[in-house]
């Protein structure tokens, strides 16, 4: 290299979730209600499904607790799944297709806890999940245009050592 050989190298603001990272995650977030696999029976209790969201909801801790860590559990989803869609054509179709995803994610695990003793499927927690699926794609839609209307930065460094910031 020359006296005045430098290298750029361009600084995102934010970083952009992985796929890997939603890989992942929806194998933590379909595995994880599976537990404890002894559970499973292999005949349906259909009588034992609340088919009806909210019709027993009350607000006790227990209550409470499921509905939010339904609902953070699926914003989790909801965001990630956002950036694997690709740039959106619209926001609201991109969010559709987050909405979908997460509603045959929760509607699987509704249906494997069908087939559960000491589990009771509710339309509740698809209810939940769909809400925090969407506020999910709603963050990672305000995240997305956020990092679109900031300036690129580049770091420029110098064969000496030295590191400017553009």
């Amino acid at each position: 290299m020359g006296v005045n050989a430098f290298r750029i190298l361009t600084l995102p603001v934010a970083l952009k979730p992985r796929t890997e990272l939603l890989w992942l995650w929806l194998a933590v977030l379909v595995l994880t209600p599976l537990f404890p696999l002894e559970n499973f029976v292999g005949h349906a209790h259909w009588d034992s499904v609340r088919w009806v969201p909210f019709q027993d909801f009350s607000f006790s801790a227990n209550g409470l607790i499921d509905i939010a860590g339904n609902t953070v559990w699926f914003m989790v989803l909801g965001y990630l799944s956002y950036y694997w869609t690709k740039e959106p054509v619209s926001p609201f179709k991109s969010i559709a297709m987050v909405l979908l995803l997460a509603s045959g994610v929760s509607l699987s695990l509704e249906l494997f806890q069908v087939y559960c003793h000491n589990r009771t499927p509710s339309m509740t927690d698809v209810a939940c999940n769909l809400i925090g699926a969407a506020l999910g794609g709603y963050f990672g839609w305000k995240h997305r245009a956020q990092l679109a209307a900031e300036p690129v930065r580049y770091l420029v460094i110098e064969e000496n050592g030295s590191q400017t910031i553009l």
